[in-house]
């Protein structure tokens, strides 16, 4: 995976000393036997470096960083829940996401012994 900051100015983000001794770019090798996974802590240490490269380099003007990590979020190990498969709406009457319920007479009282 590779992240990275531009600028319509500058184009990436880099010291502009012609070598890129400083760089907003960040190589991640994604799965347990490389990085491990993107979390909320590399990318605030991404935009950490971001920020000190524009405080050093670039302080005499305004700037403003925009993220789009929505594809960040999306990645989760194999046997966990995910919010994507969940079903929307309410479930038919009978029907409870596989979840046993009481049963519940006409006047909202629960009948005993009688769970789905």
């Amino acid at each position: 995976m590779v992240t990275d900051f531009m600028s319509a100015d500058y184009r990436w983000l880099r010291s502009p000393d012609g070598n890129g001794t400083k760089q907003g770019r960040v190589l991640f090798r994604c799965r347990k036997a490389h990085n491990g996974y993107f979390t909320n802590l590399d990318i605030h240490n991404h935009a950490k470096t971001a920020i000190g490269i524009l405080d050093e380099h670039y302080s005499n003007e305004d700037h403003v960083l925009m993220f789009d990590n929505a594809t960040t979020h999306l990645k989760h190990a194999e046997n966990t829940l995910s919010a994507c498969k969940m079903p929307k709406g309410i479930p038919k009457n009978g029907e409870n996401w596989g979840v046993e319920v009481n049963q519940v007479s006409a006047d909202g009282k629960v009948m005993l012994g009688s769970a789905q």
